[in-house]
């Protein structure tokens, strides 16, 4: 691996609670979707797996370079 510098995650931590929604995504996604749109599309209601669909169309709507990757998670209170 000579002249190839190794990756450098982006790191956050954050409490959660429930309700919370989460996404991990690729830079192919917040490089042409506005945030305001993401926010939108996240807050629509719907499903986990739905959401991710429908936010990688929109990164293909809007001329998206290359490949896209989105992890959706919804935090759910624990039953008792």
């Amino acid at each position: 691996m000579t002249g190839l510098t190794a990756p450098v995650p982006d790191l956050r931590l954050h409490e959660a609670r429930a309700d919370d929604r989460c996404l991990l995504c690729s830079d192919r996604l917040t490089g042409v979707v506005p945030d305001e749109r993401i926010r939108e599309l996240l807050g629509a209601g719907r499903v986990p797996d739905l959401t991710v669909r429908t936010l990688i169309e929109a990164t293909n709507t809007a001329g998206g370079p290359d490949n896209v990757s989105c992890v959706v998670a919804d935090v759910v209170r624990r039953a008792a």
